[in-house]
């Protein structure tokens, strides 16, 4: 199994607790991807979360499709007991399962997924394991299945990104209620930093469009947080 940052306690706490809500514009991207679930599959059965933390898309999808069942998985165990509490009004119509996106092929049968998504999760991959793993959830979807990726993305410049990681710092001291000195520091010394091996949202598009996905489109974007993704057809 890969091993990272995110299977230490400290880390997967602090995330959940300090970072996952004051990430700009959440409700706004959870809004978007079920407007795009829903208009290109109105009624997906089987859903798959890759690196789904606490399940936060999993639990929102399963609301808002009653006839939905959903399969998550994380490598990381703190992760795991973190979804497992808060999927508890859902457990009749999920899977939990701690493993790594290699495991991918065992979820479900080639073409039989209706939608899958994952939650800043895959950029922790390089390169040419995103691809692969681009290929492998093409391949488990069904026709019209649907892959939304809502990711920390790459800039195109360092100036952007420098403007990136101040705005986001100005949010988690908001959302923290805690000095923005502080909360700086502790974003640019953070563990989990070296765990990040990012790419543009134009390039892993050309990614996509090359597999075979079609309407791939970033959905969203602010600055490095995007919602992108495709249909298969």
């Amino acid at each position: 199994m890969v091993t990272s940052h995110w299977q230490r306690q400290d880390v997967t706490e602090d995330y959940l607790e300090n970072v996952r809500g004051g990430i700009p514009f959440g409700a706004e991207q959870a809004r978007i991807m079920l407007q795009v679930i829903h208009h290109f599959n109105p009624y997906p059965r089987k859903v798959i979360d890759l690196g789904c933390g606490n399940g936060f898309l999993a639990k929102i999808i399963l609301k808002s499709f009653p006839d939905a069942s959903a399969i998550l998985l994380d490598h990381s165990k703190p992760m795991i007991e973190s979804a497992k509490e808060n999927m508890k009004i859902y457990n009749k119509r999920c899977d939990i399962i701690l493993d790594d996106f290699h495991s991918i092929d065992e979820l479900a049968d080639s073409h039989s997924v209706d939608c899958i998504v994952s939650g800043f999760a895959i950029h922790h991959l390089p390169h040419s394991q995103k691809k692969q793993l681009y290929n492998k959830i093409y391949h488990l979807l069904s026709k019209g299945g649907i892959f939304i990726n809502m990711e920390h993305t790459a800039s195109a410049t360092a100036e952007l990104e420098a403007l990136y990681d101040e705005l986001f710092i100005d949010h988690l001291s908001s959302y923290n209620k805690k000095d923005r000195e502080t909360v700086a520091k502790e974003y640019h010394s953070r563990p989990d930093k070296e765990d990040n091996i990012l790419e543009t949202v134009t390039v892993q598009l050309d990614w996509l469009k090359d597999i075979g996905f079609k309407h791939t489109d970033c959905y969203f974007k602010w600055f490095e947080l995007a919602i992108f993704g495709g249909v298969k057809k």
